[in-house]
Order: C-alpha cells, then structure tokens, then sequence
C-alpha cells in the first residue's frame, strides 16, 4: 500500500478542520418608496422648470426620485467633488490643509464669495479656502483648490467611487465665460470689468450658438441619484478617513445659503448640504446635502432645476429663481413630513 507523506496529512487535517468559508455579507436591498416618490411628483409638477431629485434614507436603505438618472448642470455643488478629492490628497501626503495660498489677481474671479474683494497678498491655509469654498461658495478659492488638486484627479475620484456621470471639466472662470457664451481663446483672459463692457447684442449670435453647445455639452455635471450617492458616501465615511469625514461633514454643515431644501426644516435640524446657482443662459437653482432627523437617521436629498427660459431679463430672472427657490424648499419639507409623521 502506497504512504501518503506526512506533510500532506497534516494538509489533509487542517482542511477538515478549518470551518467552512462564510458567504460575503450582500449589500442591503434597497427599497423604492412610491408613495413618497408620488408626494416629490406633485411637487415638481407645480413647475414649469425640469426637475430632478434624489432621496437616499440611509438607515432604512430606501430610495425615491424623479428623474433621477438624467444629467444636469450642478452648478456650484461641483464644489463637493473637489473638496473629497481635496481630502483623499491630503490623506495621501500630497496636500497639508495648513498649506498657505498667496492670492492673487483677484479681480480676474467671477460671482459669488468674498475673496476677490480682498486685497492681494492674504495667505490664507488650504482648509480655509475649503471652508470658503463650501460655506460661502467662494469661486476664487474654489479655483485655488482646484488647480492644486486637479480638474481630471477630481473626475477620476468620481469614477473610482462608482460615479460614471459626474465630471469636473471647467473652473468656475472657465464655466462663467462658458455660460455667457464667451467660448473662442480670445475670451479666456477676459475679467468683470472686460465682461461688462462687451456688447453682447452685437454678438447676439455668436453668444447664443456658443450658450446652446455649452448646454448640450453640458460640463460640470452630474445626475441627482449621483449626486445623492456620494452625500451619502460623504456621510458614511466611504469617501475618506475618519478624520475627513469629520472635516467635511463639519464644514458642508455651516452652509450660510439656507433658502432651499432647509428653508422650512425646523430650528435644530442638521443639514450638511451645497447649494449651486446659474443665471446665464438657463437658470439653474440646486441643492443637496444630508438631513438628519429628530430620530438620529440620516436622509440624502438632491433637487436639481433646469430653467425653461434663456438668457431671461431681471424681473424675469428674480420671478424664476424665486419660484424654483420655493419649489426646492417644498421638496425639502416633502421630506422631512413624510420620515417625521406617523403613519
């Protein structure tokens, strides 16, 4: 009779008493709730506008949305893809958030935030532009950040958490010139002051096919299920550290622009959250964030709205950034009612 070797016993032995492997734990199902997908209808069919929204019940792993998969321009909530890959850099030793930026050239920034009023010469650290760049949508320290992490890393974040349909393609100069349809290399240095005093009218064809292929190319988007998806990686700590997670938690709940999805939660709710705004050639009013109700369970709500008119007047654009600014607020209050009331 043929010897089986002793190495190979001892192999044999050691497979018959290792336990059996245990299956993966499967990721929890997720629920679609149509009940309160037909509340976030109503609501949105109150609007001449294009609508879509994305709400994540992270607890309860329950979904519901309008729209929710088609692309829309984000505005300045493309402001929350660069600040992950901000601290995915940092938690790789590539960027020190007490790192200082000289500014410089403010005046060559458009729109919101307070840094282009400043004087040149103030050093402020990298975490300062971050909390700038989200609390007051800062576009001058937005784009400080984002030539020190890169448009494409940003991007190639998105696509390394599962995010195929969001991109960072244009800074917020870039994307302001884009959307006053100031498209050939002649522009690109323009300044307010250069903006302010081009005619516009005598350009008025130019500047209209230019507004039309920026629609359709539509840079710096992404669709509110995404957008959704990464608030709650934001949350539950699947975009970065312990300690980034924190930080930008920290920072997206001191939002000063609370005219939206907030605006009729009541006093003492938490809602970690970015609101974006474009004016030129469509409006678009969003926001996004993270609502924490009353009972500890967390809720991811997305509202993006594209505008039906272009190019409109003010009286025509103060009437429909009010009417979609009261649109976002109902959906938000949609919300919170439907997890805070018995039923």
């Amino acid at each position: 009779m043929r010897r089986i070797p002793l190495l190979v016993l001892c192999a044999l032995s050691l497979a018959a008493a290792a336990p059996p492997s245990q299956p993966k734990a499967s990721a929890p199902e997720v629920r679609h709730n149509v009940e309160l997908e037909g509340r976030l209808q109503a609501v949105v069919a109150k609007s001449p506008d294009t609508w879509g929204v994305s709400v994540r019940h992270m607890e309860r792993h329950e979904v519901a949305g309008v729209r929710s998969d088609e692309r829309f321009l984000i505005a300045s909530v493309f402001k929350v893809p660069i600040l992950v890959e901000l601290y995915h850099q940092v938690a790789a030793g590539k960027i020190s958030l007490d790192e200082r930026v000289k500014l410089e050239h403010p005046e060559i920034y458009f729109g919101s935030g307070v840094l282009r009023e400043m004087r040149p010469g103030l050093t402020p650290t990298i975490h300062d532009l971050a909390t700038l760049m989200i609390e007051v949508s800062d576009n001058m320290a937005t784009d400080l950040i984002l030539a020190r992490v890169g448009k494409e890393n940003v991007t190639a974040r998105m696509r390394a958490l599962g995010l195929a349909k969001t991109s960072v393609d244009a800074t917020t100069r870039e994307h302001t010139l884009e959307s006053f349809g100031l498209r050939d290399p002649k522009y690109k240095d323009f300044t307010p002051a250069d903006v302010a005093k081009f005619d516009f009218q005598a350009n008025e064809a130019e500047i209209v096919r230019n507004q039309q292929l920026a629609l359709r190319e539509c840079h710096n988007c992404s669709t509110p299920l995404e957008m959704s998806r990464l608030f709650e990686m934001i949350a539950s700590g699947a975009a970065g550290d312990a300690a980034a997670t924190k930080d930008m938690m920290g920072i997206l709940s001191k939002q000063q622009f609370n005219q939206r999805l907030p605006r009729y939660l009541p006093v003492g709710v938490r809602f970690a959250h970015k609101t974006g705004t474009v004016t030129n050639p469509v409006v678009v009013v969003n926001d996004a964030g993270v609502m924490t109700l009353p009972n500890g369970d967390h809720v991811v709500v997305t509202a993006f709205c594209k505008g039906t008119g272009i190019n409109l007047d003010e009286v025509q654009l103060k009437k429909a950034m009010n009417d979609a600014e009261d649109i976002a607020a109902e959906i938000g209050k949609t919300v919170f009612d439907y997890y805070t009331t018995a039923r």
